[in-house]
């Protein structure tokens, strides 16, 4: 099975971890840190924001490297949250 990756924050998570929607059913394409009852948890970050605040996940844990944080900073304008073709 394919792993989810949350299409705001970009990090791989388990379907334990899957958002809800507002209806309380789960939402495959964010995770539950992001995206909670319909909505996202942080309605005012930037992709801007997103990338720092990847990059502070890796200085101070050990769950991912600064390397990996770069390759997830990379995808992030590609991600359905950060896309801007959906507002066409």
């Amino acid at each position: 099975m394919k792993p989810l990756i949350c299409q705001s924050c970009g990090l791989p998570f388990s379907e334990k971890m899957r958002g809800t929607n507002r209806d309380q059913s789960k939402n495959s394409d964010y995770c539950l840190g992001c995206f909670k009852n319909g909505e996202y948890t942080d309605h005012h970050i930037t992709i801007q924001d997103m990338k720092k605040r990847l990059l502070d996940m890796a200085r101070h844990h050990d769950e991912m490297s600064i390397e990996e944080a770069h390759q997830v900073i990379q995808i992030l304008p590609d991600l359905k949250r950060w896309k801007m073709t959906h507002i066409l």
